[in-house]
């Protein structure tokens, strides 16, 4: 067993949705449970969906779900930020300056990274995540060669500029989430960076049902009789909208009575007034599983996703995907377990849910096959074997 503590570095710690936020919360919860002593080092900031830039905790060390979480005040300068911002959407050139600004004056805390150059390498090692927020980035190139990295990679603007280049050289170790994130990585940074791209460790997400302590469903809340469900953040980068015009379009040629059921935050306004939308917003753990248990499938047209915790459940709870054929990710766990399906059009999509709703059996089977797939690979004991193996070897030396 590793000899030393475990420090995890994410710019927001809290009960909300989102997938590197959930990675960091699951990962500390389960390396706790397993006798390594983990602390999460954060901001004061609440959430994604909250000013980066305005402390809502007080800095100090707190206890969230059994974890020491420790909290440093965010810094407050945001202008540089959102000028590189207005830029990307006005689809202006952007120069090396400017990425280096969207990363050092996004989420950040200097009173977080100084505290990270007071634990000795020798008893700590130190993760960050995830790379598209400047607090990684800080953490990181701060001390070369001393903090690990878990990318959470997408196939993004971001994904290519030079300061992420300049991460994964300063990077201790690599953690990749799947094999398509760290296929792209090689193609990409292979060359350039070299071993530490090329050996980083594929260790994937530990998947295990939480206990829930709450009623699975409170009375209040009615579902319908049949429905798909969509759990997780509602956003345009998550092609939330891409899924209600295809869902909608299903709709009118069947004239079905399903209706599509979200649970998470974001944009509610991204939703149609519709009779065939219903929003549940953030609930509990044990309603969530109900929820999903309950649906005839999940549903995720999402192109950019690093791991996909929300599948991994589904399969856990019986329930199958439907993902979208252009994410390599959600693409390659469904074909690698033959889980669910994937689609590349409105056509498809529509073909998919009538397929999973004419046919129980095989629904059955995809969910019987993901459900295995997720207990083979994605244990929390799994997981964190790689972790440590990968912390026993030799560190990569860190280019200059």
């Amino acid at each position: 067993m590793l000899q030393k503590d475990i420090v995890i570095v994410t710019p927001w710690l809290g009960s909300f949705a989102g997938g590197a936020e959930s990675l960091a919360r699951g990962m500390a919860r389960e390396f706790r449970r397993r006798g390594l002593n983990t602390i999460v080092f954060t901001t004061c900031s609440r959430s994604p969906y909250h000013s980066w830039w305005k402390d809502y905790y007080q800095p100090g060390t707190y206890n969230f779900e059994g974890v020491q979480v420790r909290r440093f005040r965010t810094n407050l300068n945001q202008s540089p930020y959102k000028d590189v911002i207005l830029k990307i959407h006005a689809q202006n050139a952007l120069t090396a300056g400017d990425e280096e600004d969207f990363f050092n004056f996004g989420i950040n805390s200097n009173e977080l990274c100084d505290a990270l150059g007071e634990l000795s390498p020798e008893r700590y090692e130190v993760l960050a995540l995830p790379y598209f927020h400047g607090l990684t980035h800080s953490a990181v190139n701060a001390y070369p060669g001393r903090v690990s990295l878990v990318p959470c990679f997408h196939d993004e603007p971001q994904f290519y500029w030079r300061a992420t280049e300049r991460l994964l050289v300063n990077a201790k170790h690599i953690f990749y989430n799947s094999p398509e994130e760290k296929e792209m990585t090689i193609k990409q940074y292979g060359r350039t960076v070299g071993r530490s791209v090329v050996e980083g460790t594929v260790a994937g997400v530990g998947i295990e049902l939480t206990e829930a302590t709450d009623d699975p469903l409170p009375a209040q809340l009615s579902l319908p009789a049949n429905y798909f469900v969509y759990a997780g953040r509602k956003e345009r980068g998550k092609n939330v909208p891409l899924l209600c015009d295809w869902f909608t379009e299903h709709v009118r040629r069947t004239q079905t009575t399903m209706k599509l059921v979200f649970i998470g935050g974001g944009d509610n306004d991204l939703l149609p007034r519709s009779d065939h939308f219903l929003d549940l917003g953030f609930v509990s753990e044990a309603t969530k599983q109900e929820v999903i248990t309950r649906s005839r499938a999940m549903v995720n047209l999402s192109n950019n996703e690093s791991f996909s915790i929300v599948i991994m459940e589904g399969w856990l709870l019986g329930v199958p995907p439907i993902v979208s054929a252009e994410c390599p990710v959600m693409k390659g766990h469904v074909r690698r377990c033959n889980g669910g399906l994937y689609v590349y059009s409105s056509d498809e999509f529509s073909a998919a849910l009538d397929y999973l709703v004419r046919n129980d059996a095989i629904r059955d089977q995809l969910a019987s096959n993901g459900r295995r797939y997720v207990a083979r690979n994605f244990s929390s004991d799994a997981v964190l074997a790689r972790y440590l193996a990968t912390f026993a070897e030799p560190q990569c030396s860190v280019a200059g």
